[in-house]
């Protein structure tokens, strides 16, 4: 028995005389509210004259109503009594005043636990007057003769009696709702404390990792989204927060697969919410940003979630409870940021699998395989003694000891030294450089050039080429906000002025910044030059611009194997900071905003699989997946801000990490989606489908001019552009939550089968062919050192 289904109603019956011996009855009813004494406050007295159309119920038994059904009229008995021949089901009421029983009924053992107040209890006079009334479910035989009717006197009457509530609703805090009678009333009172208020039974669960726990969960709740032609739709299901994400469950489920193993398509995780937002208003157009870590006391009618990768959710909680919202709301705010990083759910899992480390990077492995000369792995690192934002092992060239290793790193940021990222067979080599906490002067300017040892060093100042973090931060706000939208009406708004404000979010600018960048590196290390990026701690754009460059010269690097190894060495193992950059976790009071460096780069690859569509393994849905996969902590190698946190982690005694690499996605996608990354180009020979910015359009009528095709095969390294005409924005990323943007994949599908077709026969014809060996750790054919200029 639920007591929320069960109305208490509480009454006290005085019969009087008037001074023409007429019969009346005053009655009083008790409701919730205390006075002083902690006992139920009168509040209502309503006195009528008695018509005499009255009959006398037997309250030795409290009433619990069941269903109604029409009965036969009874007999009045002389003493008054009415035998209740009818569906109400009679419960007994305690008889003894200490509500002491050696064995009691379910619905006596409910009655203990109310604790009703002994004055609510019937007095010693066997029954009360009830005046009957048309709409009574009782029928009863009315005498109108005053003769016929029993002698009374006068005196009190007082008791109580349950109601069942099965087919009127449930009765929600001290709400009260009157029935008047002749001459009586029915007030309805809250039996459960706001604070002993349970979640229901849910019949809809969440589908729960090992360790995941539920922290908050809601029914009934709407999740709306907009279609093309303004339409708007919702669902109804079960939300969850839990210690990973936040989940919605559709009370009916489709049989749709899932686009994940550990995620479901309406499943966003903790980590990846960049703001909520509180829904204002009937029509739902008007917003307020909600501070993370805030509480609200509010009551939340619905709220809007805001995806670091650029999806988004909209729920409704009309249908749900009254503090359901709030609770939800509050859950989210708080769970988002973590204050540390051991409070991620990458500490409180295993997915029962055998733990590797084989994703980790080598760098004497990455070094022989660049076949630069005059590299060495130095060990000065091998306890963190010189930084702990650099691995154990690092390179340097050759000729630098580690003691000189260990002097150098304390004239820069972080005490970090310079450090080698990669190089070729003709000496080219790039060096990550932090800037200088010292003063310049000549003996520091002494040993670096001694650090170095070569005159064909060539320095980028990385901080003075390329936007600033800020500036990288507000880029990303701009562009997340300008392509999330809600529905048609506030696209409309935006599409009116699209292009002048994705202009001024900078972002396709600072693509277009580090593909520039990329490209000068690149030039000058096929040439046999040193490249040195300096910047901050080396730890930030100083990555990108490395990583671009690489792609640009080594083919290796444009597989999917070789694009991960690659991330995993210069991200990963050079320290940059995952956990801080995409907030992750929020170790200080002051919110800090998402650094998108690596989403930057990601972005850059994008271009370059449009630029040269024949030049990466992978498609873009592959960069989209990886970009998820930095946001979810589930996996160990985007949560860390270096190797240093990572190892101190594994081996912590109170918390030890189980490590789980990313790079193992056959813990996220099937194998038919993992194939589905496979560029069918790749490999095919093909020529860019763009012209140089120098020469004229291919379909210009200009006489006798001289087109100069650029190949990217006769080139050292790919000839990437960065200008803005030759950049496209990333729709497929940035409007993936966008139902009425969304294009139809079926004609894209049915091209990349044929290409895997065609794909298929020139592989066959290929490999029926001999070739002269091709270096492709640089993709061309190294000349001699004497034929470089």
């Amino acid at each position: 028995m639920r007591t929320t289904e069960i109305e208490l109603v509480t009454y006290s019956i005085e019969d009087k005389k008037d001074q023409n011996e007429n019969y009346y009855q005053v009655a009083t009813t008790n409701f919730s509210e205390e006075t002083e004494d902690g006992l139920p406050a009168t509040t209502v007295d309503i006195s009528e004259r008695c018509t005499g159309r009255f009959i006398r119920i037997d309250t030795d038994d409290s009433l619990l109503f069941t269903t109604l059904e029409d009965q036969e009229e009874l007999d009045v008995h002389e003493a008054g009594q009415l035998l209740r021949a009818t569906s109400w089901k009679p419960l007994k009421s305690p008889a003894d005043k200490d509500w002491i029983k050696i064995k009691q009924t379910e619905e006596e053992e409910w009655l203990d636990s109310l604790k009703v107040p002994k004055e609510w209890l019937a007095s010693d006079t066997s029954s009360v007057n009830l005046l009957s009334n048309p709409s009574s479910p009782v029928k009863s035989k009315v005498n109108p003769s005053k003769s016929d009717q029993p002698e009374k006197s006068e005196g009190g009457r007082s008791g109580w009696f349950l109601l069942s509530n099965h087919r009127q609703g449930l009765a929600r805090g001290v709400a009260m709702t009157l029935n008047r009678n002749v001459s009586s009333f029915t007030s309805y009172i809250d039996l459960e404390p706001p604070s002993d208020t349970k979640d229901p039974v849910m019949d809809t669960l969440p589908d729960l990792l090992p360790g995941e726990m539920v922290i908050s969960q809601a029914d009934r709740v709407c999740v709306y989204s907009t279609h093309a032609g303004g339409m708007t739709s919702g669902q109804t299901g079960a939300l969850f927060v839990t210690t990973l994400k936040l989940s919605f469950k559709l009370h009916v489920e489709k049989d749709a697969p899932r686009s994940n193993k550990l995620l479901g398509d309406t499943d966003i995780t903790l980590s990846s919410i960049q703001a909520v937002y509180e829904i204002l208003g009937d029509t739902g157009e008007k917003r307020k940003k909600l501070p993370l870590g805030s509480n609200v006391s509010n009551k939340i009618d619905g709220i809007f979630v805001l995806c670091k990768n650029f999806r988004f959710l909209r729920f409704s909680f009309k249908f749900a409870g009254v503090d359901t919202g709030r609770n939800i709301t509050n859950a989210l705010l708080h769970h988002s940021r973590p204050k540390k990083n051991e409070l991620l759910f990458a500490f409180e899992h295993s997915l029962n699998e055998n733990l590797h480390n084989q994703y980790g990077t080598v760098w004497e492995d990455v070094r022989r395989e660049s076949e630069c000369p005059n590299m060495r792995v130095s060990r000065a690192n091998d306890t963190w003694q010189v930084s702990i934002s650099l691995p154990q092992q690092f390179v340097v060239p050759a000729h630098v000891t580690d003691e000189a290793v260990s002097l150098v790193s304390g004239l820069c940021l972080g005490t970090r030294p310079p450090v080698w990222v990669w190089g070729n067979k003709v000496g080219g080599a790039v060096f990550i450089q932090p800037t200088l906490n010292v003063s310049p002067s000549p003996s520091v300017d002494h040993m670096f050039e001694d650090f170095y040892r070569t005159k064909k060093r060539v320095t980028i100042d990385v901080d003075q080429s390329f936007p600033s973090h800020t500036q990288l931060e507000d880029s990303f706000i701009s562009v997340l906000e300008l392509h999330c939208m809600d529905g048609e009406k506030e696209a409309e708004e935006k599409d009116k002025s699209y292009f002048s404000s994705l202009e001024s979010t900078g972002w396709l600018t600072s693509v277009g910044s580090a593909l520039r960048l990329a490209g000068q590196v690149a030039d000058q290390m096929t040439i046999g030059k040193t490249v040195v990026l300096r910047e901050g701690e080396g730890r930030s754009s100083s990555i990108l611009i490395a990583s671009l460059a690489q792609l640009l010269v080594c083919e290796d690097f444009r597989t999917r194997a070789g694009f991960e190894g690659l991330i995993q060495s210069n991200w990963v193992s050079l320290g940059f900071q995952f956990s801080k950059s995409h907030t992750l976790s929020n170790l200080s009071s002051k919110m800090s905003n998402l650094n998108p460096t690596f989403l930057l780069f990601l972005d850059c690859v994008h271009q370059m699989s449009l630029q040269f569509p024949s030049k990466l393994e992978f498609l873009p849905q592959y960069l989209m997946d990886v970009w998820d996969t930095t946001l979810l902590p589930v996996f160990d190698t985007f949560i860390f801000d270096s190797e240093h946190d990572r190892a101190v982690a594994r081996s912590s005694p109170e918390i030890p990490l189980q490590l789980h690499s990313a790079w193992d996605w056959v813990k996220q996608f099937t194998s038919p989606q993992i194939e589905k990354w496979d560029n069918p180009l790749y490999g095919v020979p093909l020529r860019p489908p763009r012209s140089s910015s120098m020469e004229p359009s291919d379909l210009s009528m200009i006489m006798e001019r001289q087109v100069h095709p650029t190949f990217p095969e006769s080139k050292k390294f790919l000839p990437v552009s960065g200008e803005i005409i030759n950049l496209s924005v990333w729709h497929q990323l940035f409007h993936r939550s966008v139902p009425f943007l969304s294009t139809t994949n079926t004609w894209t599908e049915k091209l990349t089968d044929l290409r895997r077709e065609a794909k298929a026969s020139v592989t066959t014809m290929m490999n029926t062919t001999k070739r002269p060996g091709v270096n492709h750790k640089n993709n061309h054919n190294i000349p001699h050192p004497q034929e470089t200029r």
